[in-house]
């Protein structure tokens, strides 16, 4: 992700840099440092939201240059942030000159004349709409950050960005300085406009996905004691082909797509079970609002948590709900048939004795030969990094997967790296949605 922020930040200032007239520091006053930190500002929050939007789309040949589709969740809630920010700072280096100058603590900005007529009403109008779009974006970052705001007002208000990235796309336009449109800056800038409108109209005709899904019905739905819901459902066609471990989006009665990982085996397309673990204001409600014989669309699959490594050692860790990946890999192995004494499994829970998948991981680990130590932290306390290394054989032949809360992944990564274990041997994924 690091090197994601860095390329957009880096690759509109060099651009920048490279368009800048001869002429425009000629006056090294105040207003002319303005005049040229608007523009920057506002070409590196444009890039950005531009990047924001066309993420959101969910495009495939992004998903594999981010390593998952997790991945690029995550960024693009990173990169939302980040525009906002920018965004602020652009509206900010426009405001406070003007208001130093009103104070009396700057010289006024020399008169160029102004606009007059049509073409002065569609620049004003430009100016105005940047200014509504910048208390909307300080807006939705305050709601995305704020878990207070219940989930389903989140996604219903972080919609509008597509109306907002249209409305600075005519801002951006208006605005930008004719000179800067034959320059690499101004090719940035009309590639942004083109890409990010087409992703904005995507958003607003409800298409995004639309490709990647399919239709099917609830056949099934059983409350497990630990409260998770599990649900079964079956597709039509050909259903959805998946690899064990990857999730997909799920629409019930036309509301927005969730994620959810897909615990079932591969091996069945047309007949998949997802496990929910009520978390959020959204999946407490879903035990009174699902039934058998209710339609829904599936869409994906998405991610590349697939245990498709070449590690001779393999470590699995699972932390509560994270637990749905394993379960359909394993489902996969007794399928194959496949023997798999080189697997060490962490299960990690609060209470092994009332825990409903405890005995279904007996049965399946000892189906295929995957070792499985069970960490009731009640019992055990919180498993350590320490008691994982000492499970392996060769810890720098092996390769950590892990699905579970943040914060415990958040320390297992920590401590890989601080064993100087490679980092592309560590896999997770990030599910937090706000």
């Amino acid at each position: 992700m690091k090197k994601w922020f860095l390329g957009l930040i880096l690759v509109p200032l060099l651009l920048w840099a490279c368009s800048v007239y001869p002429d425009a520091f000629a006056d090294s006053g105040i207003w002319a440092m303005r005049r040229e930190g608007i523009v920057m500002s506002g070409v590196l929050a444009y890039a950005m939201m531009s990047f924001v939007i066309v993420l959101a789309t969910r495009p495939a040949w992004l998903e594999q240059k981010v390593n998952g589709m997790d991945k690029a969740y995550r960024l693009h809630k990173w990169a939302g942030i980040g525009a906002g920010l920018l965004f602020f700072s652009h509206w900010m280096i426009k405001l406070v000159p003007k208001w130093l100058a009103g104070w009396g603590w700057i010289a006024a900005k020399p008169g160029n004349g102004g606009g007059h007529g049509a073409v002065s009403a569609w620049i004003s109008l430009a100016k105005d709409m940047g200014e509504w779009m910048a208390y909307l974006m300080l807006a939705m970052i305050a709601i995305a950050l704020l878990r207070m705001i219940p989930y389903h007002w989140f996604r219903k208000i972080h919609r509008l960005f597509a109306v907002a990235f249209l409305a600075v796309t005519y801002h951006a336009v208006m605005l930008m300085p004719v000179k800067l449109w034959l320059t690499p800056l101004g090719m940035l800038i009309a590639l942004c406009a083109l890409a990010g409108s087409a992703a904005a109209l995507l958003s607003l005709s409800g298409m995004i996905g639309r490709r990647r899904q399919v239709s099917g019905t609830i056949s099934r739905i059983d409350t497990l004691s630990n409260g998770v819901l599990e649900i079964e459902c079956r597709l039509d066609g050909n259903g959805l082909v998946h690899r064990p471990g990857q999730f997909a989006y799920l629409r019930f009665d036309g509301e927005s797509a969730h994620p959810f990982t897909i615990a079932s085996s591969a091996a069945s397309p047309n007949t998949l079970r997802f496990a929910i673990k009520p978390l959020g204001d959204y999946t407490q409600t879903l035990a009174a609002r699902l039934h058998p014989g209710q339609m829904l669309r599936v869409e994906g699959p998405y991610g590349r948590f697939d245990f498709a490594g070449s590690a001779a050692e393999q470590v699995w860790v699972a932390g509560g709900i994270g637990v749905t990946p394993f379960l359909s890999r394993l489902e996969d192995l007794a399928k194959e048939g496949s023997k798999q004494t080189s697997i060490v499994f962490f299960y990690c829970t609060s209470g092994a004795g009332k825990d409903p998948y405890v005995a279904r991981l007996q049965q399946a680990c000892g189906a295929v030969g995957v070792r499985l130590e069970v960490v009731d932290s009640q019992r055990d306390g919180y498993l350590g990094f320490e008691r994982i290394a000492a499970s392996l054989q060769q810890p720098r032949q092996a390769e950590l997967w892990f699905c579970g809360p943040a914060a415990f992944g958040d320390s297992l990564k920590k401590a890989w790296r601080g064993m100087g274990l490679p980092a592309q041997r560590f896999h997770r994924e990030y599910f937090a949605m706000r």
